[in-house]
């Protein structure tokens, strides 16, 4: 970045969802500075913040799983930034 910062000049967060047979994906992208090291993301008490807990992401997976989907986090390809996937399966009126 032109500032040394490592943060995107201008920033953006763009959601998508698309509603498949059986569930449900939500994808969120950013232009970010990614993720240095993808293999930790969900690892419980792993933080790259001074002040962080390190709980949010393997929380959020937990709950997702325990609805039956997951998430998936990952660098982008061929741009900067990183891509979150969540995949909730789908429920219908009738379950009630």
């Amino acid at each position: 970045t032109p500032d040394g910062s490592g943060k995107a000049a201008n920033p953006q967060v763009i959601l998508n969802w698309m509603v498949e047979e059986s569930s449900v994906a939500l994808t969120i992208d950013d232009n970010g500075p990614g993720l240095s090291n993808p293999g930790n993301a969900f690892v419980p008490f792993y933080t790259t913040k001074p002040q962080g807990s390190g709980i949010g992401l393997a929380l959020s997976r937990q709950i997702a799983e325990m609805h039956g989907g997951s998430i998936e986090l990952v660098n982008r390809n061929g741009t900067r930034g990183c891509r979150v996937r969540v995949l909730l399966p789908r429920v219908s009126a009738e379950a009630g």
